[in-house]
Order: structure tokens, then sequence, then C-alpha cells
């Protein structure tokens, strides 16, 4: 396998080390979510987006989590591959931010026609601790390059 410039040396800084039982939680929720979205779990992404989350996709376009929900739910949007590298969490008190990059293999029919989507993208997500655990309430992904085939 071939990791391109933009996975082995990221511009970003890296200076965080993932520690402690809290930032463990967060990545675990993240992980969770991660398999939700690769596996078109609805219900499980259904309990790991906060009800008012915010998604902005590599292409600029955004999504609240009904308009999320009903995207995988449509299947016009399904991922064959989502891995995460250069995972950074940062806790503020009941808030995280996490911070990677990754790389996305996805086909989407929306809008149409159908596509194929490769992509080594940024990631941002944003998490708050609510009583039923971390949820997440925003993300940003930015496409870095393309991923050939």
């Amino acid at each position: 396998m071939t990791v391109t410039t933009a996975l082995a040396h990221p511009t970003t800084p890296r200076d965080c080390e993932v520690t402690g039982d809290e930032a463990q939680k967060v990545l675990a929720a993240d992980e969770a979510r991660r398999l939700a979205m690769l596996h078109n779990d609805i219900k499980a992404l259904d309990s790991l987006l906060a009800e008012d989350v915010t998604i902005v996709w590599g292409d600029g376009t955004t999504d609240n989590k009904a308009s999320t929900l009903a995207l995988f739910r449509s299947g016009k949007l399904h991922y064959s591959q989502l891995e995460y590298d250069n995972t950074c969490v940062r806790l503020y008190g009941e808030s995280a931010v996490v911070t990677g990059d990754a790389r996305v293999h996805a086909e989407s029919d929306d809008p149409p026609p159908k596509h194929s989507i490769r992509y080594l993208v940024r990631t941002t997500r944003v998490y708050v601790r609510k009583a039923a655990g971390w949820r997440m309430v925003a993300s940003q992904t930015t496409r870095v390059a393309p991923i050939s085939e």
C-alpha cells in the first residue's frame, strides 16, 4: 500500500498525545461513529449524533442530523473505506475537538449521477459530553488530494 505525502507528512501540528480516560471515551465514541457510517448503521449513528449536529462534507455541502440520517438511510451515500490517521483529541471541559487525517472511499448519488469519492482529507470533529455520553455536534472535512485507483 502506498501512502501519499499528504498522510505520511502532514502539515498540521501533531504535538498531541491522546491520554486519559475522557480522551479514550471520546475516541471510543468517534470510532463507534466511524463504524456506524462505514456499515450504514442508522440506529448507532442516530445515537452518536447530537440533535443539533452540523456536518460540513468535503464538497462544502452541509447536513443536519435529520438529513444525515436520511442520506445514509436512502443508500445515496455508502462508504467502503473510512480510515483515520494522526488523530488528536483535545479536551475543553465538557467539549472535545478531534482532528486528524482520513482516507475516504465512498459511492454517492447525491446529487446524481452516481459517482465515486476517493480522497485524502483533513477532519475536525467536535464532541460534547451529554448525560448519555459523548455526542458529535460538528464535523468539518477538507479534501486534500484525490486517491488514484
